[in-house]
C-alpha cells in the first residue's frame, strides 16, 4: 500500500512568483485545481479527474485546505498545505494500493513457485483506495495464453491474496 505525499511544484511557483496583478495570486484562481492532477499522480495525471477545492483566503500563505478528486475511479481526499514560504504540498488522505507493484510480485511468484517463465502481467486498474475486500483483475500471458488473476486485499488492508479468476 502507498500513501502519497506530493509537492505542488506548479502551485509553489505560482504563489512565489506573482501574476500580472501586484502581489501573490490567490489560490482561488484555479491554480490548486490545475496543479493537483500532476501532483497526485505524476505518471499519468489524466487519471485524476473531478478536482474540487474550496476558495482560500486572499492571502495564500500559511493555509490548509481539503480538496476532493477522483483517482482512477475512486474518490479521494487531498489535504493541501501552503507553508509560510508559499510552498504547497499535498497528500492523499486515503491509503492507496498500486496493482502494478503486486503484478511484479505475481510475475515473480509464477516464475518461482510454478516455474512459469516469460510471463507478462498487466493489471486493469492503475490504483485503488486500499480497503479490505477490494479487488483488482490482472492478466498474465504465458506462451501466448492469457491467465486471469484477481488480487484481493485482505482484512487488514496491508496484504493481498491471489486467486485465479473466472
Amino acid at each position: 500500500m502507498a500513501r502519497r505525499l506530493i509537492a505542488l511544484a506548479g502551485v509553489a511557483a505560482l504563489v512565489g512568483v506573482g501574476c500580472a496583478e501586484p502581489g501573490p495570486p490567490t489560490l482561488a484562481d484555479g491554480s490548486v485545481v490545475a496543479a493537483l492532477p500532476a501532483a497526485v499522480w505524476p505518471d499519468d495525471p489524466s487519471i485524476v479527474t473531478d478536482v474540487a477545492c474550496p476558495d482560500l483566503e486572499p492571502e495564500p500563505i500559511a493555509q490548509t485546505t481539503t480538496c476532493t478528486a477522483v483517482l482512477d475511479a475512486d474518490a479521494v481526499t487531498v489535504d493541501v498545505v501552503i507553508d509560510e514560504a508559499g510552498a504547497a504540498t499535498a497528500s492523499v488522505r486515503e491509503p492507496l494500493f498500486v496493482p502494478a507493484d503486486a503484478a511484479e510480485q505475481l510475475t515473480t511468484r509464477l516464475e518461482t513457485d510454478l516455474s512459469i517463465d516469460a510471463v507478462d502481467t498487466v493489471c486493469r486498474t492503475v490504483v485503488i483506495v486500499a480497503e479490505p475486500g477490494r479487488s483488482v483483475v490482472c492478466d498474465a500471458t504465458h506462451d501466448g495464453r492469457p491467465i486471469e488473476f484477481e488480487i484481493v486485499l485482505d482484512r487488514a488492508g496491508d496484504g493481498w491474496t491471489l486467486r485465479l479468476a473466472g
